[in-house]
């Protein structure tokens, strides 16, 4: 009797774990079904080529613009000014007179002396014949000679004087800005004009360290002026024979064209210095750089029948940064097509659609990889 129970109860059990295991098959094939009739999914995202551009590293330091000449013109005797020839900010001639110091003391000794050197010359002259005629001795020509050259000497040292207070422009320059008036006085040794030469060429100096290889003369740098965009050419004109002492940076002279940048000396320019050899280097987007704790990946686009594409992840090494591009050491190479804006929603394998050409085929996404692509460039 006991047997017949658990026999009986045991069916029971068996029967309900193999209804249970229809039904939940039933359900998981049911599942199946409405998983395969539904459409694989995908992604719709914009798609550029990789591309190759020439890239070389560069540092950027801080130069300063030189003037091409400068001077502070000093007096170096004492007087008051009677002739003012040099405006502030005015462009002034080599050789031209700026400014005149009081010299009617000199001029009127200048006319005694000059009267005594053409008395002492006549003196001279008879003596000569005098002496030729045996009327009167040697020394007394000699002493005759003498006072002839001393006269010289006077007014020699005269018109020194009035060329010490007579000013002139030594080169083109411009003039700084002064307070100067005629009739003002000067004491001797005052600082009177401020020169800044004018040239077709700007200077500007700038310092590397010394970890960086040195540069060639006539190698090319790039001026920007501070706060701006705009980046013009310089050649290296001036290498320093010593590294600085204080810092060991090595001091480099630039030089470019005024008319193709004009800037006041003592201004400050970013340099940017190239220090390294130039390479050919893939560029991508950066927003078609995948980046996750197991390193940095693109989505090569494969060509997956009409209109579609499958993604594949590629682990990429990166270089630097350019703007909205980054260089690419390994990983892809020029022509390949990645995803760019939308990659982030990709994954391994996954269909892929372009945006603006699934309705147009494969010859229309190389059209728009190629318009991309230049956009890039």
């Amino acid at each position: 009797m006991n047997i017949t129970k658990w026999l009986l109860v045991i069916i029971i059990l068996a029967g309900t774990i193999f209804g249970l295991y229809s039904y939940k098959a039933s359900l998981q094939q049911a599942a199946n079904d409405q998983a395969a009739s539904m459409p694989e999914m995908a992604a719709t995202v914009t798609a550029v080529k990789v591309t190759n551009i020439n890239y070389q590293k560069n540092i950027q330091v801080s130069g300063e613009v030189q003037a091409f000449k400068f001077l502070m013109l000093n007096n170096e005797l004492a007087g008051e000014i009677t002739r003012l020839n040099a405006a502030s900010g005015q462009v002034v001639n080599k050789g031209q007179v700026l400014l005149e110091l009081d010299h009617r003391d000199e001029d009127a000794r200048l006319m005694a002396a000059k009267a005594t050197l053409t008395l002492n010359q006549q003196t001279l002259d008879r003596n000569i014949k005098l002496h030729k005629n045996r009327g009167i001795s040697e020394e007394q020509v000699d002493q005759a000679r003498a006072a002839v050259q001393i006269a010289k000497a006077d007014i020699s040292v005269i018109t020194t004087a009035i060329d010490k207070k007579t000013l002139t422009a030594p080169f083109t320059a411009k003039v700084g800005i002064h307070t100067l008036e005629v009739g003002q006085y000067l004491d001797k040794n005052s600082q009177v004009l401020e020169l800044v030469g004018v040239n077709e060429f700007t200077w500007i100096d700038f310092n590397l360290p010394q970890l960086y290889q040195e540069l060639d003369l006539s190698s090319t740098v790039k001026i920007s002026p501070i706060s701006q965009e705009s980046v013009f050419e310089a050649k290296i004109i001036a290498i320093d024979p010593q590294l600085s002492r204080l810092s060991r940076h090595l001091k480099y002279r630039a030089q470019l064209r005024s008319s193709t940048l004009s800037l006041k000396p003592n201004t400050l320019v970013s340099v940017i210095v190239p220090i390294a050899n130039k390479l050919t280097l893939a560029s991508v987007p950066d927003l078609a750089i995948k980046r996750d704790a197991l390193g940095n990946y693109v989505f090569v686009l494969e060509a997956d029948g009409e209109g579609s594409y499958r993604a594949k992840q590629v682990p990429v090494e990166l270089g630097e940064r350019q703007g909205e591009q980054v260089m690419i050491l390994a990983g892809v190479k020029a022509g390949q097509l990645i995803a760019n804006k939308g990659a982030f929603k990709l994954f391994p394998g996954m269909k892929v659609y372009l945006a603006d050409a699934t309705a147009t085929g494969v010859s229309e996404v190389k059209n728009q990889a190629v318009v991309t692509d230049a956009n890039a460039q």
